[in-house]
């Protein structure tokens, strides 16, 4: 009887659940009059594909290889290509004469409304997130290793460390990946296709390079989270912020759990 009970509990659960993210994925995808307004060029594209095309090039040295151990000198190479990543892309869209805030919606005000939705939206994502983790490492193997810069949190001594990734995970990553992944990738193919193929698109070419095969499922699942997060509030600062939230809990949780999060 008592498993009984915990099963219809657990089923109710779940449906609640699946009818909470369905709503919200109806609400997103019915808020396109919020989405920025921008008319993308051909030099944007260009220089949009060259600059995913680098990140598919650095990831591609990844696969089907065990991963090379990450230090500290490392992920502070790392944190200077992405600020020099943002400086040398908002420096082109400006030189180009993109409104840089009406086209991701970074108005002052935006961030604040939309930080209810982002919180919504970064606790319904986390269990399906896991859940593909889970099942990526399952199908991986046992000999499956976490990503490099997981390994090297859990093998951290010193603030140092900590700050570093810290640093790129939580400040320079989501802007930076967040820029460009959805403010232009989605942006563009959004304006030239529609923004289903735009958003499976991105999702793809984000979990690639990230470079790690058992988080793909992951990956691929957060950049859609991510990418409705974005059609519902219009504003750029929403998803930036999810994905900073989702690497700071990941960080929490690699120091405090290492077996689990790993």
């Amino acid at each position: 009887m008592e498993y009984l009970l915990h099963s219809v509990w657990i089923a109710l659960a779940v449906g609640a659940y699946l009818l909470i993210v369905r709503r919200s994925v109806r609400s997103a995808l019915s808020h396109s009059a919020r989405f920025p307004v921008c008319v993308w060029h051909w030099p944007e594209a260009v220089f949009t594909i060259s600059v995913v095309m680098f990140f598919l090039l650095m990831a591609a040295t990844s696969f089907g290889k065990p991963p090379s151990p990450v230090h500290l000198e490392a992920i502070k190479s790392s944190l200077t290509l992405y600020c020099a990543i943002i400086l040398f892309l908002v420096g082109f869209l400006v030189y180009r004469n993109v409104d840089l805030m009406g086209a991701f919606g970074l108005q002052v005000g935006k961030w604040a409304r939309g930080l209810p939705a982002t919180l919504i939206a970064l606790g319904l994502v986390l269990p399906p997130i896991y859940g593909a983790q889970f099942l990526g490492y399952t199908l991986a193997g046992p000999s499956a290793e976490p990503q490099p810069i997981v390994t090297f949190l859990m093998n951290a001594q010193g603030w140092q460390s900590y700050m570093a990734v810290v640093a790129i995970a939580v400040f320079a990553a989501p802007l930076t990946e967040e820029l460009i992944f959805r403010g232009c990738l989605y942006g563009i193919v959004r304006q030239t296709a529609n923004r289903y193929v735009a958003m499976g698109v991105s999702a793809v070419v984000f979990a690639l390079i990230h470079g790690h095969i058992p988080s793909l499922p992951g990956l691929v699942i957060l950049s859609v989270a991510l990418t409705l997060l974005y059609e519902e509030t219009g504003t750029l600062w929403a998803p930036i912020s999810m994905h900073a939230g989702f690497n700071a809990i990941s960080i929490f949780g690699t120091i405090m759990w290492p077996d689990v999060m790993k």
